[in-house]
């Protein structure tokens, strides 16, 4: 006895396998979704943690630590980080600062500084990370007194520090 377009005795072998590619077929484009979004999560949480030590630099520089203030480049290199800054938190994972590399560039008085009464450097800082066999990097600017030799702190500038 036949219902409708289904026979009373329920599915036939054809239209079960028809069914079952059908759903593999969804079932890998959610999977290739799902990993892509996990990559993606992981991106964003490297680099998340590479413009929080951006950031940390970036005050440091802006506090006058003259040992951040290079008259050219000063460069801190993969595994080095947490040793030049024992306050850095010793994280696991990606939150490790070992994963991390730091340069900072004097990039001298910018152009507008001139008109200004106070001596002001620019200051590059680069933060850089290794993922998937291949290095990616973000960076900012900031200012702050040039280094003065001798003195442990640069003179605060009115109005930023």
């Amino acid at each position: 006895m036949r219902v409708g377009l289904f026979s009373a005795k329920g599915l036939t072998l054809v239209e079960v396998l028809v069914a079952l590619t059908i759903l593999s077929l969804v079932l890998v484009a959610l999977n290739a979704t799902l990993i892509t979004s996990v990559r993606q999560t992981s991106i964003s949480g490297i680099r998340t943690q590479a413009v929080q030590i951006l950031n940390y630099v970036g005050r440091r520089i802006v506090g006058g630590e003259t040992n951040l203030l290079p008259s050219n480049n000063l460069t801190y290199d993969y595994g080095t980080l947490r040793q030049a800054f024992p306050d850095l938190p010793r994280e696991i994972g990606l939150a490790n600062p070992d994963l991390y590399r730091v340069r900072v560039e004097n990039l001298g008085i910018p152009p507008w500084a001139g008109d200004l009464e106070v001596e002001v450097n620019e200051y590059r800082v680069q933060v850089c990370w290794r993922q998937a066999g291949r290095e990616y990097c973000t960076e900012a600017r900031t200012y702050a007194s040039p280094p003065l030799s001798g003195i442990p702190s640069a003179p605060l500038l009115p109005g930023i520090n």
